[in-house]
This record gives structure tokens, sequence and C-alpha cells, in this order.
């Protein structure tokens, strides 16, 4: 068998694969439990006294009816750890401690609260374990 032939073979073989993927992907998150989600979500928010984010439906995209990655890293030590490195001194090379916004952690409370209400307990712990600094609002 000539080089020619399994290029060519490895190229039809990618081909299938590349027309399975495409038809088989996922597109658009949002359904009716997704923006079921982003309503209760932004619920939350108004009731919090939080400013809801711009769009609802992108919102329900993003975070689908699970979550997305938010739900994906709560909990997790190794998420918690990076964060507060990231927040504490501005990352893995110093560059400047963040100023944490109190609102910003209230969102993501709030967020875990309404997609994965069991993992709001270490969120809640991360969050209280953070110092937080006054920040100025224009």
């Amino acid at each position: 068998m000539s080089n020619r032939t399994i290029y060519w073979i490895v190229g039809a073989i990618f081909g299938v694969l590349l027309v399975v993927m495409l038809a088989t992907w996922r597109y658009n998150r949002a359904n009716a439990e997704a923006n079921r989600k982003a309503q209760q979500l932004f619920a939350a928010y108004r009731k919090a006294g939080l400013r809801t984010p711009a769009n609802r439906k992108q919102v329900a995209r993003v975070l689908g009816k699970d979550g997305g990655a938010v739900c994906k890293f709560a909990g997790s030590k190794i998420q918690k750890a990076y964060l507060k490195t990231r927040l504490g001194v501005g990352g893995e090379f110093y560059y400047r401690p963040v100023r944490v916004d109190r609102e910003v952690l209230q969102g993501l409370v709030l967020i875990v609260q309404v997609y994965c209400p069991g993992k709001l307990d270490d969120v809640r712990d991360l969050v209280k374990s953070l110092h937080y600094a006054d920040v100025i609002r224009r």
C-alpha cells in the first residue's frame, strides 16, 4: 500500500468523524428547563438587590439546565485553591492582589443555589473564608 493511499484513507476517516460530530453536536443548550432556571436566577438576583445580567437568553445558553462550568467546578478543592491564589496574590506570579466585590461572590452563591444546590455549603464556606475590601462604585 502506498503512502498516498494511506493518506486518503486517514483523510476519509477524519471526514466521516467530522460529519458525525457536526450531526450530533448540541448547538443550543437553551431549552424550556434552562429558560426556567435562568428566570429563577434573575428572580433571585432581584430579590438580593443585585444587578441582573443583560440577557436572560444568553444566561440560559451559557449555564444550560445544569449550571455548566460553574457547577462543574463548584466545590472542587483544586478550583478552590486556584481561586484563592488568583484572588489573594493576583495569580501564580505576583502582579497585584485582586479586590473582591461582595456582590460578585453573592451572585456566584445564587448561581450555585439555583443550579447545583448540593454544592452550596462548599461555596458558602469559600466565600466566608475570603477577606474583602470596600469597592467604590461610580
